[in-house]
């Protein structure tokens, strides 16, 4: 009898620790959202939440939310946020969200009881905050638990998120596994251009494409007081753009090239002009002088450094002139082609990202005078939407 006694003592002291209640109750609560249910854990207190969108874009709960007790005034403070994002004070994560969309969340707080009403404060100062008031639980009516992984399989979070790197702020979107972090700039590299750095890492269970051609771009003109779609360049287009200026550049170095050589060229007459003037006869000890002086111009012999001076772009300077030209010309082809080969490495372009990968790259989009731009990156049959602002000026 004794036995059985103590197996019953034990069996409701499990009960009362561990239990599920879905009666509730609540005199005020936020916006479109409802507790549905509330778990009773050995060491906390699990509230079970849905909600329905009532326009706002983005969502979150903030790390300091609190649970109090009506009665007694106690608080007890918030321990987990369950598939929705959390923030503090250095960090915002925002749950990124869709018109009329239903969401399924958990919160847990320290263990609290049930025996009288309970509010739960986000901000009280908030009207649309997430503040719930005089919660009641029938604690009389015990329901079997919630299967948590089913509970929100349907209700995946598009997490969104901003971070500081080397005094840049990076915006990133977290979905499904799938992390996508972007940072906007302005460039002018062969050509101006919004520059979208992207850094893609693959956590999910398969492998995902990362298509440039289905990226695009909008605008709001403040000048033309319109929405406007910029054109994101391929990595075709962008080589092309990036070949026409070298191949100007280039050819604006030959021709200068090109023009020193027939300054030095008409240098060289008008130094044959004074030298039969000043010297009617070859200079002692060379007679092949005109032809050495061709096969060797930057070696000079004493008698034409004696006699000549600098100003005269002729002899040692019209040879530096004529030298430095080449050796500029082809810097230049060079310094171009290893820049175009590095623009291409790191342009995006069609790529199969696989599970457990990450994919670094960059594109650009067509400049507009304004002060703001929305990129948007299909992934996974989902739009990952990143908003640019800035101060006029930039």
């Amino acid at each position: 009898m004794k036995a059985l006694l103590l197996v019953a003592t034990m069996l409701m002291s499990i009960a009362s620790v561990h239990a599920q209640y879905n009666d509730i109750s609540c005199a005020k609560r936020p916006f479109n959202a409802w507790v549905v249910q509330v778990d009773q854990l050995e060491n906390s207190t699990v509230f079970y939440i849905e909600l329905q969108n009532d326009g706002r874009r983005y969502m979150n709960v903030f790390d300091d939310m609190f649970c109090r007790i009506d009665a007694t005034g106690n608080i007890y403070h918030l321990l987990n946020s369950y598939n929705m994002p959390l923030s503090d004070t250095d960090n915002s994560r925002q749950l990124v969200m869709e018109t009329g969309q239903t969401h399924r969340f958990a919160l847990e707080f320290e263990r609290m009881p049930l025996d009288n009403p309970i509010d739960m404060v986000e901000l009280e100062s908030n009207s649309r905050a997430l503040n719930f008031y005089e919660l009641a639980v029938d604690t009389t009516e015990v329901t079997s638990r919630i299967d948590y992984d089913a509970w929100v399989r349907d209700y995946p979070v598009k997490e969104y998120g901003t971070y500081v790197q080397d005094g840049s702020v990076i915006q990133y979107i977290s979905y499904k596994g799938v992390t996508l972090a972007a940072h906007m700039q302005q460039t002018k590299e062969y050509g101006k251009y919004f520059s979208v750095d992207l850094d893609l890492q693959n956590n999910s269970k398969h492998d995902v494409l990362l298509d440039p051609a289905r990226i695009t771009a909008t605008t709001f003109s403040p000048k033309k007081k319109k929405q406007l779609d910029l054109n994101v360049l391929s990595a075709e287009e962008y080589d092309k753009r990036v070949k026409r200026s070298q191949n100007w550049t280039t050819a604006l170095v030959v021709m200068a090239g090109v023009a020193v050589t027939a300054a030095a060229v008409a240098a060289d007459v008008a130094i044959a002009k004074d030298e039969a003037k000043h010297h009617p006869g070859p200079p002692p000890r060379h007679n092949n002088w005109r032809r050495h002086h061709h096969y060797h111009p930057y070696y000079p012999t004493d008698h034409y450094r004696s006699h000549y001076h600098s100003h005269d772009l002729g002899g040692l300077a019209t040879a530096t002139a004529l030298v430095g030209s080449a050796a500029v010309t082809a810097g230049v082809v060079e310094g171009q082609k290893t820049k175009q080969e590095t623009l291409e490495a790191h342009y995006v372009k069609p790529n199969t990202v696989r599970m457990g990968d990450e994919y670094l790259g960059y594109f650009n989009i067509k400049y507009e005078k304004t002060d703001n731009l929305i990129v948007n990156i299909p992934i996974m049959g989902e739009n990952f939407e990143f908003r640019f602002q800035w101060q006029d000026g930039r």
